[in-house]
């Protein structure tokens, strides 16, 4: 078997931070596509039809009810900042998936005017999509429209943890010559959600961090196999990360892919611990500060994320990785973290009270994925992974009034 070339730089470039003065490219459908209409991909949708002269947005809507309140709600998403109410309604909408019908001829009554006309997914390629919906939803969210994206598209996930990209590599898009281009990217503005589905609330403002992964192909034609690294951005790429950068409200930062994932690992370290450990517990986020039990799991955890992030192959080329990830210095950060949070109740929490599934897979979940990788065991993650996962199990059940059926000896 050939060796590998490797060819193409593997530090950041400069040119990679400066997207958001990119001058943005002529496209022939210059359309942002949104997938996910949690608190996130509501306030992004509301944000960027904010813009003078800005995109058209259209929302992706994976069921009935969805486009039903989207109707009943006046066909608006409305975002109260600072006390004002700012509405917006400049959106297209489009079904994400084909509604299931009983029937060939079942139709959708009483689901808002416009409901059947919207019902039936189209096949038009999507150029540029924002997927902002939970990561262990994505791979089937996609699955729905992959036939709809080209390698010409660009795929941004906002979303927090890490991992997703891969996961979508295996399981949607295993060509890696046929792979759309790839922005990750974490907001952190706080936005909460109210009783109605379409309007959201600004608690406090943020930044948007986004990146453009490289893309890697393997040139076979010649007697060696060749790796090729793709920084360049694309069109659609430029198109869509200057729309974001354009935004003042989503204050983006579009960093160097290595630069992000050094900052998205540190955040991870924070979601590994805040999350998991509010569950464990039972218990809000300052509470975690004073117990000492709590501390003990939180730096056993630590421990292990701090052995698995020194030891990945693609940070050895950046500097200060040990000052930046040892224990000592995981264990300030998340300290910090969890000191400004206060008395809030994490997101995980709240979800798992809700039995509903979390993300922790893209958290705790990632960290025991690299370990294996590099030979490096992470039981107490795999411990939490679990607690986690039984709390939601047990909490699911007692919700729907689960009634175990015992059988007759």
């Amino acid at each position: 078997m050939g060796h590998f070339v490797p060819i193409g730089p593997e530090s950041d470039l400069d040119e990679e931070e400066q997207v958001s003065v990119v001058p943005g490219p002529q496209l022939e459908n210059k359309t942002i596509h949104i997938l996910g209409l949690g608190n996130v991909g509501k306030y992004i949708a509301h944000t960027l039809a904010s813009l003078p002269h800005g995109p058209p947005i259209t929302l992706l809507m994976h069921r009935p009810l969805v486009m039903q309140r989207w109707h009943d709600e006046g066909a608006a998403v409305r975002l109260v900042k600072h006390g004002e109410l700012h509405v917006q309604s400049d959106f297209n909408i489009e079904s994400a998936a084909a509604f299931r019908r009983e029937h060939p001829d079942q139709v959708f009554p009483h689901f808002g005017k416009n409901l059947e006309h919207s019902a039936e997914p189209p096949n038009t390629v999507i150029d540029t999509l924002i997927v902002t919906t939970d990561s262990w939803a994505t791979l089937p969210a996609l699955e729905a429209i992959k036939h709809r994206l080209r390698q010409t598209s660009t795929i941004c996930f906002i979303q927090d943890g890490l991992g997703i990209a891969e996961k979508v590599n295996a399981g949607i898009f295993t060509d890696p010559d046929r792979r759309p281009t790839y922005v990750l990217g974490r907001i952190s503005h706080h936005i909460v959600s109210t009783e109605r589905h379409f309007t959201i609330i600004e608690k406090e403002p943020g930044t948007l961090l986004c990146s453009k992964l490289p893309q890697r192909s393997l040139d076979v034609t010649g007697e060696v196999p060749i790796s090729r690294t793709d920084f360049s951005w694309s069109p659609q790429a430029k198109h869509l990360v200057g729309s974001l950068s354009r935004a003042p409200d989503l204050n983006t930062k579009p960093l160097g892919h290595k630069s992000y994932y050094k900052v998205q690992l540190q955040n991870l370290a924070i979601g590994c611990i805040i999350g998991p450990l509010s569950v464990m517990y039972d218990c809000s986020n300052d509470q975690l500060l004073f117990n000492y039990n709590a501390s003990l799991t939180m730096k056993q955890i630590l421990e292990e994320i701090s052995r698995v992030v020194c030891s990945l192959p693609e940070l050895k080329s950046l500097s200060g990785v040990y000052e930046n990830f040892n224990l000592q210095k995981l264990q300030a950060i998340v300290v910090s973290a969890i000191a400004k949070t206060g008395r809030i109740e994490s997101r995980m929490l709240q979800t798992v009270r809700a039995g509903k599934r979390t993300n922790v897979d893209y958290y705790n979940g990632y960290i025991i994925r690299r370990g294996a990788e590099l030979g490096i065991p992470c039981p107490k993650n795999e411990m939490i992974i679990s607690l986690v996962k039984g709390r939601v199990s047990v909490k699911s059940k007692e919700i729907n009034g689960y009634i175990p059926l015992l059988g007759s000896n």
